[in-house]
């Protein structure tokens, strides 16, 4: 299949005047002025009349295969669907487990991502869950990221936090070298994507391991940075010695200057909003509220719909360029995680794409050269979902 889309202004992510887009398959194959399809194919032309085009949206925290528990059986979330994330813009989700590795397993975490990726969309997982020593699919991590194809890190591996197993330094050592390794003979990022609660010791844990170890900094991203005052001035200092920071999206009972926008907008007046920061959504995992004695007071279920929303969000009222913001989503999450022909519009990348309306919102997507939402209505659904298939076909 070949599409034409033509007049967009693109952010690839940087900005680029009004131009056309060819997509063959799954991939982009042509971007300029004046494209046109050949003579002897058949294909689609779609004039986007000077809409904005940008990358797919990828999203490094979903819990794909659902999350929480925390209150008991019934406060487990269900598992994600398919358009649930194409309406959101995002067409990359990295799934993780989180507290739960008793009744959620990795197996189920791998096969969910497998079903994604059949649906349409483009898929990975880290390995790992809250509890170090940590639950593995083969019998160690160096062999998970060399010989799993979608595994590409370790995660979410909770420190600082009251649900956390309080890993010794040794054993944060030793997982990360397993990281490193097995990153290194596989190919593929091999970083340790840190969980952090609103523990005592915030990043100190991670400080004192690359103090007395010849890991380097980059293979840790320390997530939910933005859940506290003092965890956030932490995951600066981090950002300025060359590490990363991801921040969460979402959040919209913490205070106002912890919220995502609030704090993109701090880091671009500052300068330090780098090429190492990040946004994800924790997307479809409990948002469990307690008290000071750590007792659970309230229970809330996160949503992927919150990631472009607060990147639009920190474009519109807070005057960051959109090629700035929009990086936190793209480009930087694809090079952070080393997601091959990902996070940018460039000729053999593949073709995962969004168009966004007047007010930024998002109005069509496309998932490797597939539309799957037009003028923001759902083309494609999951196999499960209530407009995919009438039941008489199944039970017919």
């Amino acid at each position: 299949m070949w599409v034409l889309l033509k007049n967009a202004k693109l952010y690839c992510p940087e900005y680029t005047e009004n131009s056309d887009i060819v997509v063959v398959g799954t991939t982009i194959a042509a971007i300029g002025k004046n494209l046109s399809l050949p003579d002897f194919v058949e294909g689609e032309i779609i004039d986007l009349q000077g809409k904005t085009l940008v990358p797919g949206f990828i999203d490094a925290h979903v819990h794909i295969c659902g999350g929480g528990g925390e209150a008991g059986p019934a406060s487990r979330t269900p598992e994600l669907q398919l358009s649930q994330i194409t309406r959101s813009g995002i067409t990359t989700v990295v799934g993780c487990l989180g507290t739960d590795s008793v009744s959620r397993s990795l197996a189920e975490l791998l096969v969910k991502a497998n079903a994604l990726q059949e649906e349409g969309i483009s898929t990975y997982i880290y390995s790992g869950a809250y509890r170090v020593p940590m639950k593995t699919l083969l019998p160690t991590l160096e062999q998970d990221l060399v010989l799993i194809e979608k595994v590409i890190g370790a995660g979410e591996i909770a420190i600082s936090d009251h649900r956390s197993a309080h890993p010794q330094i040794s054993q944060l050592e030793q997982l990360a070298s397993e990281a490193r390794v097995g990153g290194m003979l596989g190919g593929k990022a091999g970083i340790v994507h840190v969980h952090l609660g609103e523990g005592k010791r915030g990043l100190q844990p991670i400080w004192t391991l690359l103090e007395q170890s010849d890991i380097p900094i980059t293979q840790f991203v320390p997530t939910h940075m933005n859940r506290s005052r003092t965890l956030l001035e932490q995951g600066i200092k981090f950002l300025l010695a060359g590490g990363h920071m991801d921040l969460t999206a979402g959040c919209d009972d913490f205070p106002e200057d912890l919220q995502v926008p609030s704090v993109l907008i701090r880091l671009n007046q500052s300068q330090l909003l780098n090429d190492r920061i990040t946004v994800s959504s924790d997307g479809n995992g409990s948002m469990p509220q307690y008290n000071e004695a750590g007792v659970l007071t309230g229970m809330g279920v996160g949503s992927v719909e919150v990631l472009w929303r607060d990147i639009r969000k920190t474009v519109i009222q807070g005057n960051v360029p959109l090629e700035v913001a929009l990086r936190t989503i793209t480009s930087n999450v694809a090079n952070v995680l080393r997601l091959r022909n990902k996070g940018m519009l460039r000729v053999g990348y593949d073709a995962d794409l969004v168009v966004l309306d007047e007010d930024l919102q998002v109005q069509d997507v496309w998932a490797k050269g597939k539309c799957m939402v037009r003028s923001k209505e759902t083309l494609v659904w999951g196999t499960y979902e209530g407009n995919s298939l009438a039941k008489s076909e199944w039970f017919s």
